[in-house]
């Protein structure tokens, strides 16, 4: 009796969106949920759910950038008022913590290039502390520029928001397997 030196393969396949190895009996991908066994319509859902999600990672990251901006125009504003008040009206102490705090925005804006929504919440929560500890001191700070500190309040929750869902999308699209489909 003669044995065989080519046991039984087990049958794969591919999937199509991730490049998994997967078991020819499985239905879907092990790695990303791909409907590898599936009809043609299930795949091109598949691909359709992944594509939306691309275009609202897309939309959802335009908000962060503009939050971005608004941070280094807070820089800028801070900047200048430290100035301000240390040329203009010789508050040297007053200058040294605007431009510190200057300095801080200007590294929370290069790090929300890396994680926006941790520094577009970090930016949101000192320039609230700011307000507050100015109006302890003077209470009549709270109305000064009340226009401005509605302007960046609005800015900064619309940013934290559209950051928070970019982080949602992304952690849907790596689920997905998304980052190897091609632009269809």
């Amino acid at each position: 009796m003669e044995e065989s030196n080519h046991p039984l393969a087990e049958e794969t396949i591919t999937c199509e969106n991730c490049n998994n190895v997967n078991s020819s009996n499985l239905k879907f991908c092990s790695k990303c949920s791909f409907p590898i066994n599936g009809t043609d319509e299930d795949k091109n859902k598949f691909k359709i759910k992944i594509s939306g999600n691309k275009f609202l990672m897309a939309e959802a990251e335009k908000k962060p950038k503009t939050a971005k901006t608004i941070i280094l125009v807070l820089a800028g504003f801070v900047f200048l008022m430290g100035l301000y008040q240390g040329l203009v009206n010789d508050d040297l102490a007053t200058m040294i913590v605007n431009l510190c705090i200057s300095l801080l925005y200007l590294i929370l804006a290069a790090w929300s290039n890396k994680n926006p929504f941790g520094a577009i919440l970090t930016a949101f929560i000192i320039y609230i502390t700011m307000n507050v500890v100015n109006a302890f001191f003077e209470p009549t700070s709270l109305f000064q520029g009340i226009f401005m500190k509605i302007f960046f309040i609005g800015a900064f929750i619309k940013g934290i928001r559209s950051a928070k869902d970019a982080q949602g999308h992304l952690q849907e699209l790596e689920k997905l397997g998304a980052a190897s489909i091609e632009n269809d």
